[in-house]
């Protein structure tokens, strides 16, 4: 399982501080900075097993997806994501994680065609301090790992980061979490900083993420 979220001493990421934080209603994603309309990700991708899974934009309509999909994924699955087991996601939480500019803060799911369920999504938050870097979460659903659905993602996210002038990736997990550093691996040397049961692996993103898996 690929995951990466809040630390275990409860100590919050900034990635996911508004999610516990807000409870506005958020950005609607439609704009970007200096008011230009926000970039869209709509593509078929193959998978290893050689089916395809459409990876999109995450949109605000998505939360109630999201929460259903939060509540299909094995307490492992779910633990490697936020670093504890959560009941179900709140409010706040889908307005965060669903309401986003796609520019400083993109999300992107993969979504099977055949029955439009979502099956994984995986994000970037850029620094507060430093526009040039920014944070990753990934989690794929239990039935879909193995299969191609986090590469995939994460080519897609990575692509996207250039666009936004995000050069540095880094993504904190469990240390004995090996997928996301294999996953990670595949698009370039990986930083690794251990602390204890967590790591922090940083990439610095290759010039052309559209690699083959």
């Amino acid at each position: 399982m690929i995951g990466a979220g809040k630390r275990h001493d409860g100590r919050v990421p900034a990635s996911d501080r508004s999610a516990i934080d807000d409870d506005g209603d958020g950005d609607d994603g439609e704009t970007g900075a200096g008011g230009r309309s926000a970039p869209r990700v709509w593509e078929d991708v193959p998978l290893s097993d050689g089916t395809t899974v459409l990876v999109r934009s995450v949109e605000p309509c998505d939360a109630g997806e999201l929460a259903a999909g939060y509540q299909l994924l094995s307490e492992r699955s779910a633990y490697q994501r936020f670093f504890t087991i959560l009941p179900r996601l709140s409010p706040q939480q889908l307005r965060f994680f669903t309401q986003v500019d796609h520019r400083d803060h993109e999300a992107l799911g993969a979504v099977a065609p055949e029955t439009g369920q979502g099956v994984g999504i995986a994000r970037f938050i850029r620094s507060d301090t430093d526009p040039a870097s920014a944070e990753l979460a990934i989690v794929v659903a239990d039935d879909w790992q193995r299969r191609g659905v986090g590469f995939q993602l994460l080519r897609t996210l990575l692509r996207r980061a250039r666009e936004e002038n995000v050069t540095t990736i880094s993504a904190e997990v469990l240390t004995d979490n090996s997928a996301l550093l294999g996953l990670l691996r595949h698009f370039g040397p990986v930083d690794i900083e251990v602390s204890g049961t967590t790591t922090t692996a940083t990439l610095r993103l290759p010039s052309n993420p559209d690699i083959e898996p």
